[in-house]
């Protein structure tokens, strides 16, 4: 009994050394314990439910039967987009009422002129105006004379033509006053914006005579602006009217639609011209330089990805591939990249089940981390 005690005792020292050693460790994190089962086997085990939890989710890669050519272009007003305002008539500039930059609305005033001209073309519309009424009122006081016999037949139809004539020519001449600006009595008229849109340039001052069909403004509508490209007549063989196409004006990234593929008329049918409209998203300014991508056939087999689901490990380019409810990394050749996909080259099979989203927590088990 004796010898018992002491053996006991030691025992139980042993004992409360050792667990307090094993308590003192700390414990492995999960990104640490998931790169040390990668390390160990090369994968990571994640369940469906876990995928969803960070922020994954299972994509597959899209085969590709062509591959992009960049072609270049520019951002052009289209027919009817811009706009020379001149002048109606010959005369002089009162006063400026817009300045380069400024929008405008259609039929909105540019600019106030004087005119001698329509002045009298304004004294020749009212003196037409007042022949008409004076004429078509002496016809009527000639109708009940006629039917009393005080007037002949012909005198009255005699009457009933000159009263038509000068309508005529008091509609006339106030025509040609309207189409002029309808100057007032002294002249005065303005002239104005034949769309709407932002004026682009002034090319007068006030004080200035001008002469009839000098430039006022120039007016465009960047509404109605429109991709235009010069290409190939072999590249543009792959594309056709209502065909979309990804675009890159600077850093913005773009979808268009061909509105127009047809040669162009100063080419010899040597260059093709390309006219595209953007389908989601307002055009950068007139003259902004842009380049669009062409899908053309190749030989090679190729996939496409959300650019989201490739990463970065040690400088090379990797995906993730699910596959029994484990995920691998799996090195990746990288083709043609845009804003939102990216084109594979080598490395995916079709039919892989590939991770995509917030693939940084594969990353960092991946290195470690």
């Amino acid at each position: 009994m004796k010898v018992l005690l002491p053996l006991a005792i030691a025992a139980s020292l042993l004992l409360g050394i050792g667990l307090g050693r094993y308590s003192g460790r700390p414990a492995a994190s999960p990104s640490e314990a998931a790169s040390e089962r990668l390390k160990a086997n090369g994968s990571i085990a994640l369940s469906e439910e876990q995928l969803g939890r960070f922020g994954l989710r299972i994509v597959r890669p899209e085969l590709s039967t062509g591959t992009e050519r960049p072609i270049s272009g520019f951002v052009e007003a289209a027919v009817g987009s811009r706009s020379s305002v001149g002048m109606s008539v010959a005369g002089r500039v009162v006063r400026l009422l817009v300045a380069p930059g400024s929008a405008v609305q259609a039929g909105e005033p540019i600019a106030e002129v004087q005119s001698a001209d329509a002045a009298v073309v304004r004294a020749d519309a009212e003196a037409a105006l007042a022949t008409a009424q004076s004429l078509a009122y002496q016809y009527r006081l000639a109708l009940p004379m006629a039917r009393q016999g005080a007037l002949s037949a012909q005198e009255l139809e005699s009457r009933r033509i000159a009263s038509f004539t000068a309508a005529a020519n008091a509609r006339a001449a106030t025509a040609k006053a309207s189409a002029m600006g309808d100057p007032d009595r002294i002249g005065r008229l303005l002239i104005r914006s034949p769309i709407s849109g932002q004026v682009v340039a002034v090319k007068t001052s006030p004080g200035e005579v001008l002469q009839l069909g000098a430039e006022v403004a120039q007016i465009s509508d960047a509404r109605g602006s429109e991709l235009r490209f010069l290409v190939s007549p072999v590249l543009a063989a792959n594309l056709a009217s209502g065909q979309l196409l990804r675009v890159k004006a600077g850093a913005q990234h773009l979808r268009a639609r061909v509105l127009a593929v047809a040669p162009n008329s100063g080419s010899a049918n040597r260059v093709t011209l390309v006219r595209a409209q953007t389908v989601d998203e307002p055009l950068p300014p007139t003259g902004t330089a842009v380049t669009a991508f062409i899908q053309v056939p190749s030989s090679q087999q190729r996939y496409s990805l959300p650019a989201d689901a490739i990463a970065l490990v040690n400088g090379s380019a990797v995906v993730f591939r699910y596959q029994r409810g484990a995920v691998q990394a799996v090195p990746v050749v990288v083709g043609q990249k845009s804003a939102n996909r990216a084109e594979i080259l080598q490395g995916v099979r079709s039919g892989d089940r590939l991770l995509s989203g917030n693939t940084a927590k594969l990353h960092d088990a991946l290195i470690g981390k």
